[in-house]
């Protein structure tokens, strides 16, 4: 699951991880992956942090406190790695995070540390595609 409130920015991480063999669901904001996430579970969240309504830190904490969905690894693509935005998201359970900006290698790299990419040898036993 990618959940991105800018549609450009959407666009570019789901052609990288498609173009990867991954499979993506988009989600348009923290709300829509809330909802989203009620009808499907997903391998892996990258979520962007900044983002009207409900930001990434928010539904971080509401995936980390829920039973059935504790266990997905949520990875923040975010302009703000040292602030006390990331601290929060830290705090609430992210487990890792994508530094603003980047490119598909490094993006990928973080992936597979928690999903099997597709011609990439995983740093860690993948539980799917994501």
């Amino acid at each position: 699951m990618v959940i991105e409130d800018d549609p450009d920015l959407m666009r570019l991480i789901s052609h990288m991880l498609k173009s990867a063999g991954l499979e993506v669901m988009p989600a348009y904001g923290g709300e829509d992956a809330l909802r989203k996430l009620k009808l499907h579970l997903p391998d892996l969240i990258l979520t962007d942090l900044a983002m009207p309504k409900m930001s990434g830190v928010e539904v971080i904490e509401h995936v980390k406190a829920a039973p059935e969905t504790k266990h997905i690894p949520c990875v923040a693509v975010t302009a703000f790695t040292w602030d006390h935005i990331a601290q929060s998201a830290r705090q609430v359970g992210c487990d890792s995070f994508v530094s603003k900006p980047f490119n598909a290698v490094r993006l990928l790299e973080e992936v597979g540390k928690y999903v099997h990419v597709p011609g990439k040898a995983a740093t860690r036993p993948a539980a799917g595609r994501g």
